[in-house]
Formats: structure tokens, C-alpha cells, sequence
């Protein structure tokens, strides 16, 4: 086998990970102790304990919960504690958008002042004086104009660190949620994102500065201020009947346009079934018949929002002509100045800019309010979720005593009402191998997803070294459960990033989990070794080089509960008696100071004769027995199908019709 100094071995790596459990992180140096390994496993662990007696650790408690009141925020749902975290932008914004609406005052009232006493009184001076007080005043108007945007900006990207995560957490967590609800979550976020960061929201902050705008022109003349009030009614008016419009269509074509993007993600995940079989024309016409719908939907929806849109612009030039008139008439008959001509028609143009470019931008809107209504329903139902989103990190928990003990265990698919297996109640030891036997659909797979919590159990608990799986911190469950799915697939990124998931680690500890499978020398034979692209960008593994690198990355780091489901389907002879080998050592040596408890779905004889016990499912029953009780029941099958037929063609003794007897028998045995 290749030492580790082989050139294509990489020569260094982040440092081993820290103390406490982060995101990505992997923890090695939290793991007990001899003495604490051999401790009876009856006793769960508690994350974090320490090694002080059980009466200072009462005596501690009351000062521990005065000095660490609970966080108001973790009552709140994560939608609030969003809303919360957002709360100061949206101040900081609203307090900019006063600033600058105000400031914009600065230019009618510079105009109203040049023409009613610089033209008047000949003043250079004086106009001297207050260009220089309105280009003081326009820098602020523009530092604050800056602010704002920046302000919104920074909202979006803080919306996105903080749910972000989230978001993709509620779709990996829970196995209700299928692929395209997880896109199009993520889509919503996308869509919620791009309001904060073009600062969309700021014509909606302007608008409640158009009452201030009115009362000026009002102040100005009433005239005036009639004009300019009759305009906003109208443009209101307007806006109403464009989201009236637009808000049913809208949301059609928002899902006309997710159900093609879903085809189409469909497709290029099957594009070589596809190809070979001859369905390409079919494939691309059912897309093609999609994506018009979707196009037709969009046309619709924009068609009236875009008519209503011309509609408000050809009716604030008709207003400017008004106001422009209006005042010149005033100027005329010697009631106003021809300042106000011009100041009046500016304040108007303000103070229904909001009202215009809020119907423009009506759409967008729309479909940003129906994005949070869905985001927001979305992550409030989030599964496996710390108590405060904002927490990143939580106390590592000691390596569990690999007994894993099933309490009244069910196993359903998430949502039904009906458990696919029943209840079962059983121990296994620590370091024994169980072989997981059934026919095709009998529910392996998903007892195996279930134990390694992709799956709520139905019914009942699952303990490994006392402590329920279910309530374990996501990330310590990655460190002490290794699974290997039944169709592995591999992520973008190096071999030794897919090894090592993605975590920072010593090189020592990836090379020890492809060594233990014996995927070593097979990584080494690649163009790069184990810095070798694989996924977009890379290249594209075998079937048999993705079990490998798939086996390693289950048996990475320390794991206590080992979960494989057909792991030597796509395996060659080699990699396969390596595997053998490594799991006969751990049958020759169950109680070594690093044990394992293995749980195999399996039809292969060699792993079948590697096990401990054997865990059979059929006719939705479940029946545990010791390999040799099986062995045995087995060869009394083969023998009985083997007796001699009869004169008719029948036999003289009859097959059962289950390789096992009642599971009531096997568990009590």
C-alpha cells in the first residue's frame, strides 16, 4: 500500500479541529477517556458534562441560571428573530429617507429665492451667499441619499447570513420537504434579496413625505396644492387597480415559471437516460410546452402592470403642465411670484415621484411580499433547529458507547399514518456487526435513514450509548454516525474535501478512512490523488470509485454507529475483500478501545458471514437472530427445497414461505 509521503499525497492541511462543534467542524480531541469508555452505558452522556461531583453541581445550578438569564429571543419564532435582527437597518434607512426628503426641499426653495429677491434686488452677493448654504446642504443630500442605499444593501446581505442557512437547513432536515420546495425556497430569499440590495423599498419609505409636499403646496396657494393632492388621488387610484390586476396573475406565473425550472432540473439530472433511450425530442418538447406557459403567464401578468405604468407617467406630465399653468396664472393676475411658478412645480413633481415609481415597481413588490409570506412559512417549520438561529455553536458531546438500543422503534415515511415496519424493541452490544436482510422494498433503506436521522422514526427511540439519536445537535450525529446511502453521490470539490466532508482536519485522519476501506492506493491512481476535482469542474468518478470514496467518508473521524446500505454493490473484487478484511478484524476484536457498532443492509454471503446478528424484514415483519441461528435456518431451507419431488412433480416437504420464523420468537430468543 502507498505511504503517506507519495507525491500525490497532499503535504499539509488546516489543523485539527477545535474544541467545540461549529457548522463544519469535526471534533476528535473531545472524546473520553479510557476510564470514562468503560463506564456503563446504561448512563447517557449529557453534552458538555464535566467531572464535577453530582452535590456542587446542585449547588452550582442557581448561580449558573442567575448569571445566564434565558434570551428573551429564543421564544421567537426565526421569521422574528429576523424581523428583529433587520429592525436597526430599517430605522437607519427610515431615518436617511427623512434626511433626504427634507433636503430635497433645498433646490425649490433656492429657485423660489433666486428669482423673488437675487433677480429682484440685483444681489451678488446674496446669491453667493445661498449657492454656497445649497451646495452645503445638497453634499448632505447626497451623503445621505448614499446611506441609504448602503443601508439597504447591508440589510440584504444581512437577510442572506441569516437565513440563508436556514433555508437550506429546513430543506436537509426535513424529510418532508422535497427538491423543488428547497429551490424555490431559496429562490424567495434570492427574490427578497434583490429588494433590499437595488433599494427597491426606498420608493415606499418616500411615500409618506408626499402629505409633507402637499401641505407645503397648500402653504404655497391652495390652488396649487388642489392640483397636486387631485394628482395623488389619481395616481393612488391607479396603483389600487394595478395590484388588483396584477396580484392574481402574478402569482400564476410565478408558479408557471417554478414548474418548468423543476423540469428542466429533472431533466439534466437524467440527461443520460434521456440521450440513451431515445426521449430527447419528447423531453425538450414537454420543457419547450412549460416554458411557453411560463412566458405566457409573465406577458400576462406585465401586460396591465406595464399599461398602468405608461398610464401614471403621461399623467404626471399632464399634471406638470397643470401646475405650470395654474401658476403662471397666479403670476399673471399678480396673486403669486414667478418663483412659485417653478418652486410649486418642482414640490409637486416630489411629491408624487413615491406614488409613480411605486406603481412601477408594483410587480416587484408583489412578488417580493409573496416570497416573505412563503419564506416565512417556510422557516418557521424549520426540523433540527437550535433553540436561537443566531447560535453557531453548541458543546461537543463525548463519544457515545457504541450500544445502540431500539425502544418500541418504527419506521414511516415522513407524513404517513402508517409505519412501513412495526414497532421494534431491541439491544445490540458495542462492536457487533448486524446484517440487515430483505427482499427489495421491504424497508432496509429507510430503517437505515431513519437511525442515521434523515428520517423521523414513526414511532418510539433510538439510543446510541443511552441517549436518543433524535435529540442529538446535528453536528454531533456527523461525528460519531457514519452512512453510506444507497446511491452515493459526492459533492463538487476535491476527493479529500468529500472524505473529510468538507471539514478542516489533519491529513492523517482522511488517509486513515480510505486506508480502513481500502480506498487508498485507488485514490492514489487518480490524476491528482486526493486533491482530484470531482463534480462540476472535475471529473466524473465510476460508480465503484464513488462507493469507495463514499465508504471513506462514512468511516472519517471517530463514529460510533456505522450505517451501510449495500455497500459492495458497485465495488470491484479488491476493494471488496479489503472491506471484508477490515470488518473480520472487527469481529476477531469487537471490544478494542475504539469500537463500532455496524449495521449493514446487505445481500452479500461475505459480509452476512463477517456479522454478528442478523436483522431480517419481510411481510413487514422483523426478526433478530445470532449469524449462526440464521446459518442454520438457511441450510435447513436448501435441504428441504433440495428433498426428492414426488410421482406428480411435487415435493415431499413444503418451504416455508419466509426465511425466519415470527419475530415475537427471534427477539425473545
Amino acid at each position: 500500500m502507498a505511504e503517506a509521503d507519495d507525491n500525490k499525497i497532499p503535504q499539509s492541511r488546516s489543523a485539527a479541529s477545535p474544541k467545540r462543534s461549529t457548522e463544519s467542524g469535526l471534533d476528535a480531541a473531545s472524546a473520553p477517556s479510557s476510564a470514562e469508555r468503560e463506564a456503563p452505558s446504561e448512563a447517557p452522556q449529557v453534552a458538555g458534562a464535566t467531572d464535577r461531583p453530582a452535590d456542587d453541581e446542585k449547588k452550582a445550578a442557581p448561580a449558573k441560571a442567575a448569571a445566564a438569564p434565558s434570551d428573551p429571543s429564543d421564544d421567537l419564532k426565526p421569521s422574528e428573530q429576523i424581523v428583529r435582527a433587520l429592525r436597526p437597518y430599517l430605522t437607519t434607512a427610515l431615518v436617511f429617507t427623512t434626511i433626504v426628503n427634507l433636503l430635497f426641499l433645498v433646490s425649490p426653495l433656492y429657485m423660489l429665492q433666486v428669482y423673488d429677491r437675487v433677480l429682484t434686488s440685483g444681489s451678488i452677493e446674496t446669491l453667493i451667499v445661498l449657492s454656497a448654504i445649497a451646495v452645503f446642504l445638497l453634499l448632505i443630500y447626497i451623503a445621505a441619499d448614499g446611506g441609504r442605499r448602503r443601508t439597504f444593501t447591508r440589510a440584504g446581505q444581512l437577510l442572506g447570513e441569516k437565513v440563508d442557512g436556514l433555508t437550506l437547513r429546513r430543506g436537509l432536515t426535513n424529510a418532508q420537504a422535497t427538491n423543488s420546495e428547497t429551490l424555490t425556497a431559496v429562490g424567495h430569499l434570492a427574490k427578497i434579496q434583490g429588494l433590499l440590495l437595488q433599494s427597491t423599498l426606498a420608493p415606499i419609505l418616500d411615500l409618506p413625505f408626499t402629505l409633507l409636499f402637499l401641505a407645503i403646496l397648500f402653504a404655497i396657494n391652495p390652488i396649487l396644492g388642489s392640483i397636486g393632492l387631485g394628482g395623488a388621488v389619481l395616481l393612488l387610484v391607479l396603483a389600487l387597480v394595478s395590484d388588483r390586476i396584477s396580484r392574481k396573475s402574478v402569482e400564476d406565473a410565478q408558479k408557471r415559471d417554478q414548474r418548468a425550472q423543476n423540469h428542466l432540473s429533472h431533466l439534466v439530472r437524467q440527461r443520460a437516460a434521456i440521450v440513451s433511450m431515445g426521449m430527447s425530442d419528447r423531453a425538450i418538447g414537454r420543457w419547450q410546452t412549460l416554458r411557453r406557459s411560463a412566458v405566457d403567464g409573465n406577458v400576462e401578468s406585465t401586460g396591465a402592470a406595464t399599461y398602468l405604468a405608461s398610464s401614471t407617467r403621461s399623467l404626471r406630465q399632464i399634471l406638470q403642465i397643470a401646475i405650470l399653468g395654474a401658476g403662471a396664472a397666479l403670476a399673471v393676475g399678480g396673486v403669486e411670484t414667478p418663483g412659485t411658478i417653478i418652486a410649486g412645480s418642482i414640490i409637486m413633481g416630489r411629491a408624487l415621484a413615491p406614488i409613480d415609481q411605486t406603481v412601477a415597481l408594483w410587480r416587484q413588490v408583489l412578488l417580493g411580499r409573496k416570497s416573505w409570506q412563503e419564506l416565512k412559512s417556510w422557516i418557521d417549520n424549520s426540523h433540527d433547529l437550535p433553540a436561537s438561529f443566531e447560535r453557531d455553536e453548541v458543546t461537543a458531546m463525548p463519544r457515545p458507547t457504541p450500544k445502540l438500543t431500539l425502544e418500541e422503534f418504527a419506521v414511516g415515511i415522513p407524513g404517513a399514518k402508517q409505519p412501513l415496519l412495526p414497532q421494534v424493541s431491541v439491544d445490540f452490544d458495542r462492536g457487533e456487526i448486524i446484517a440487515l436482510l430483505g427482499p427489495s422494498g421491504s424497508g432496509k433503506t429507510s430503517l437505515l435513514q431513519s437511525l442515521a436521522g434523515a428520517w423521523p422514526a414513526h414511532h418510539g427511540t433510538a439510543r446510541l450509548g443511552g441517549r436518543d439519536i433524535a435529540t442529538w445537535d446535528p453536528r454531533d450525529r456527523g461525528r460519531f454516525i457514519g452512512y453510506l446511502p444507497q446511491h452515493v453521490e459526492l459533492l463538487s470539490g476535491t476527493v479529500f474535501e468529500n472524505i473529510s466532508r468538507f471539514a478542516p482536519c489533519d491529513v492523517d485522519k482522511v488517509y486513515s478512512a480510505a486506508k480502513t476501506v481500502g480506498a487508498h492506493d485507488m485514490i492514489l491512481t487518480l490524476a491528482e490523488g486526493y486533491d482530484t476535482m470531482i463534480g462540476e469542474g472535475g471529473i466524473h468518478l465510476s460508480a465503484g470509485q464513488r462507493q469507495a470514496v463514499g465508504l471513506a467518508r462514512a468511516m472519517f473521524g471517530d463514529p460510533a454507529l456505522l450505517l451501510l446500505d449495500e455497500p459492495t454493490a458497485h465495488l470491484d473484487a479488491q476493494l471488496a475483500a479489503n472491506l471484508m478484511a477490515r470488518f473480520a478484524q472487527q469481529a476477531r476484536h469487537p471490544k478494542t478501545d475504539r469500537p463500532l457498532t455496524a449495521i449493514i443492509a446487505t445481500h452479500d454471503v461475505r459480509l452476512i458471514n463477517a456479522a454478528d446478528k442478523v436483522m431480517i424484514i419481510q411481510n413487514r415483519q422483523v426478526a433478530v437472530m445470532p449469524r449462526e441461528q440464521y446459518l442454520r435456518r438457511v441450510s435447513d431451507l436448501r435441504r428441504e427445497h433440495a428433498a426428492p419431488k414426488d410421482a406428480v412433480g411435487g415435493t415431499t416437504g413444503t418451504a416455508p414461505a419466509r426465511l425466519s420464523a415470527s419475530p415475537s420468537e427471534d427477539l425473545g430468543q
